[in-house]
């Protein structure tokens, strides 16, 4: 990148924009001008507003550098939140980087009904979130729910790292208990009134097709659900009556055409079972409970 510094030093908003949507063109994003403005609206911290309406503005050097440093990752398709280091879920921002994967908005489907089995409880909650990687699950409904104790489980020590960091940023970290477990190994001092587990659920053979933002940045142990995508699915399934109390509660994120899948695993373990849809109108949440409290 130091070549490029020195070749388009001295340039403002417009020109700069201009060259960054050339070279994101060239690399196959999709709307290279909007992401150029994006870019540079994060180096400046302004907003894209502000990008606009300054176009003869003319840009230090430093912040020059620091753009075409973002334009150069954003070209090999590293994902904008892992250059920003953020996302925003449940009104929440977060922290994000490559140890975990980056918060999707369906997921706040699953969160908003999770934090919706909380608060059908009284007293204490206790709740699993089960592969929390950033935390967006745990903290939100920590967040949203301040009768919840969550106990957060993750393979990835990175991953809990970053999650525990979100934790302090939204002041839960004292009702959230990070753990470095393998859900195979799990094992839990009481069970829990709500389980909610977002888990690897891409079949093995289609991570490599996946788009490069996903298969070339993303933890694969974070994508990956073994050979049909429904292994971890079993796993929790198989362990309900374990981890869950007798009017307990499990909800689950699902890809695509897995629901009926699903359900069939909670159903075999005595569960009455409803889904979700997702804003796109796909079934992206199987909700399970032991209990009567939903209908």
């Amino acid at each position: 990148m130091t070549d490029v510094f020195r070749r388009f030093k001295g340039l403002n908003i417009r020109e700069a924009l201009d060259t960054a949507r050339k070279i994101l063109a060239d690399s196959n994003i999709v709307t290279p001008a909007r992401e150029a403005g994006v870019l540079l609206a994060f180096t400046l911290g302004k907003d894209l507003s502000y990008i606009y309406a300054h176009p003869e503005q003319s840009l230090e050097n430093g912040i020059l550098h620091k753009f075409m440093d973002a334009v150069e990752k954003r070209s090999k398709r590293m994902p904008f939140q892992y250059i920003s280091n953020r996302q925003e879920f449940m009104s929440l921002d977060f922290y994000v980087d490559q140890n975990c994967l980056v918060p999707r908005p369906e997921t706040e489907i699953l969160t908003e009904a999770a934090i919706g089995a909380v608060k059908k409880y009284t007293g204490t909650v206790r709740v699993l979130d089960i592969g929390t990687g950033s935390g967006a699950i745990a903290v939100s409904i920590a967040y949203y729910a301040p009768d919840a104790e969550v106990d957060a489980i993750d393979i990835s020590e990175g991953a809990l790292h970053v999650a525990a960091q979100n934790a302090k940023r939204h002041n839960v970290f004292g009702r959230v208990n990070f753990i470095h477990a393998d859900i195979n190994g799990f094992s839990a001092v009481k069970p829990y009134r709500v389980i909610v587990s977002n888990p690897p659920y891409i079949p093995s053979r289609e991570i490599e097709n996946l788009m490069p933002e996903v298969a070339c940045y993303e933890p694969v142990t974070a994508l990956d659900g073994g050979e049909d995508g429904l292994y971890f699915y079993r796993i929790i399934g198989s362990r309900l009556k374990e981890l869950l109390t007798p009017d307990g509660t499990v909800l689950v994120e699902v890809g695509a055409g897995q629901h009926e899948y699903v359900r069939e695993i909670f159903e075999k373990n005595g569960m009455r079972v409803s889904v979700l849809k997702d804003l796109a109108g796909t079934d992206r949440v199987v909700l399970g409970t032991f209990g009567n409290i939903f209908p």
